[in-house]
C-alpha cells in the first residue's frame, strides 16, 4: 500500500491511469515533481515492531512446570 505524493489517496501501486485522470500528469512527471509514493506498510511495521521479546521469570517457571507435567509417566503432577 502507497500514498499518493499529491493527494495522499491510499493506493495499492501508483498507477498512470491514477496520476492521468486526478492529476492530468504522467506517473512519471508525479514523481519527478512530489516524489516516490511513501509506503505505508513499512512505516506502520517499524512502528510497531518489538526489538526484544520480554520473557518474565514466572513465564519461564510455567513453562517448565507444564514441560514436566506432559513429560511425566506416573501422572503425579496431574491434579
Amino acid at each position: 500500500m502507497v500514498t499518493c505524493p499529491i493527494c495522499k489517496e491510499l493506493l495499492q501501486e501508483l498507477t498512470s491511469i491514477h496520476c492521468v485522470k486526478r492529476h492530468g500528469m504522467s506517473k512519471a512527471k508525479v514523481i519527478e515533481q512530489f516524489g516516490k509514493p511513501k509506503r505505508l506498510f513499512l512505516t506502520f511495521a517499524a512502528e510497531s515492531t518489538v526489538t526484544t521479546p520480554t520473557i518474565s521469570s514466572r513465564d519461564y517457571l510455567d513453562s517448565q512446570l507444564l514441560t514436566d507435567r506432559l513429560n511425566s509417566k506416573t501422572r503425579k503432577f496431574h491434579v
